[in-house]
């Protein structure tokens, strides 16, 4: 149903009728969005398997899963919390160290980390920022690929609707003409910007710009209303000595971390021929130190201004009330979304990242907080591995 295809993430759903049938590729849709009451899976902790007998009043419906099941869910195989790119969710109290540690290198005092009613303070501050940052990330996507006519750009800032008491409203009705088309010339405006002043990474502008140029060829209206009610972040950690356009720059260091844990495998290894216990906490910790300094001096060595790099990277969810719908003008048809305009609570998870430049000055650089995908359209659009 078009509500389904709403809870479609990137779109590109299939149906299998047999083992020797073709497969059915629906296309694509010409505005990829999830618009679903429910957290993204790897958000999900599963219910491990209970042994126990079920109390008289549990629900007959609910299935425990075995333990194969249990790791091999979302949670556990995509990251949990902290996404794409970690092997495994971590621990909550390592989460936590990754999350001060994050504070600390936006350049929060250890003081207002520690104490509860601060920290609290700077992190609600900084869930309504990556609020009004979502949805006006969203509403420049839309004009810069969807909206092409100059004589609509004077409504550009005018979806979007926010006062003091940070209340948050992106309203957006419009009809989209497949035949005005971009060119190949306004496609490379659009993504050719300069990478450092776009809210939007590249590669989540790309999704789009491909989305609308592959669609079907057919004038839509696409209804997009959102209101964020409250956020949480979900994780926030640091990436010691890499950025996104330093490895893209130079792709080697993309396995820098990997290169780090074998370095403690093999440390494992070494302890275990000696006939002596693995290595203790300590000089797991002594080996990771000394990767992270090694890393710092190779990004100072190779960033133009002599800086060593740190990207910090945050997942956000954002509870709205939403109301989407992509209905063809032609034949009336919902493609996408609902066909009622009743507001519906969704959660939208979304990603940010931030490179922050450690001068020989021992000054923190902070730069500018950037969306590089959200509902994991992307896979989470992960660089470091």
């Amino acid at each position: 149903t078009a509500g389904d295809d709403a809870l479609t993430a990137d779109g590109k759903t299939s149906s299998e009728f047999s083992g020797t049938t073709a497969k059915l590729i629906k296309p694509r849709p010409l505005f990829p969005w999830r618009s679903s009451p429910y957290p993204l899976p790897r958000l999900v902790k599963p219910t491990r398997n209970n042994t126990s007998p079920p109390e008289e009043d549990s629900d007959e419906n609910s299935q425990h899963m075995s333990d194969e099941e249990y790791y091999d869910s979302d949670y556990f195989t995509k990251g949990g919390p902290l996404g794409p790119g970690w092997i495994s969710p971590m621990e909550p109290w390592f989460r936590g160290v990754l999350f001060a540690n994050s504070m600390s290198l936006l350049n929060v005092s250890w003081l207002s980390i520690i104490l509860p009613w601060t920290r609290n303070e700077w992190v609600e501050d900084m869930e309504w920022c990556f609020c009004e940052a979502f949805l006006r990330g969203v509403n420049g996507m839309i004009y810069d690929t969807y909206i092409l006519d100059e004589s609509d750009q004077r409504d550009r800032n005018e979806n979007i609707q926010s006062d003091e008491s940070f209340d948050l409203v992106l309203d957006f009705d419009h009809t989209i003409r497949k035949h005005k088309g971009a060119t190949e010339d306004d496609n490379r405006r659009s993504l050719d910007q300069n990478e450092e002043h776009c809210m939007l990474q590249h590669n989540l502008r790309q999704l789009y710009q491909s989305a609308r140029d592959h669609s079907l060829p057919s004038d839509v209206n696409i209804v997009l209303k959102t209101e964020p009610v409250r956020a949480e972040i979900e994780s926030m950690f640091p990436v010691f000595g890499l950025s996104r356009s330093l490895v893209q720059d130079h792709p080697n260091l993309r396995h820098s971390y990997r290169n780090l844990a074998k370095r403690i495998e093999r440390k494992n290894k070494e302890k275990q021929l000696e006939g002596k216990e693995k290595p203790n906490i300590f000089e797991i910790a002594k080996i990771v130190a000394q990767g992270m300094d090694e890393l710092m001096k190779t990004s100072a060595k190779l960033s133009d201004d002599g800086n060593g790099l740190i990207t910090i990277i945050a997942q956000v969810s954002i509870h709205c009330r939403e109301v989407f719908c992509v209905k063809d003008v032609a034949t009336g048809e919902v493609l996408q979304g609902y066909p009622d305009e009743n507001p519906r609570d969704v959660t939208h998870l979304v990603r940010f990242e931030i490179v922050v430049k450690d001068t020989p000055e021992l000054e923190l650089l902070i730069g500018r907080w950037q969306i590089t995908d959200w509902d994991d359209l992307l896979d989470g659009n992960v660089w470091f591995t």
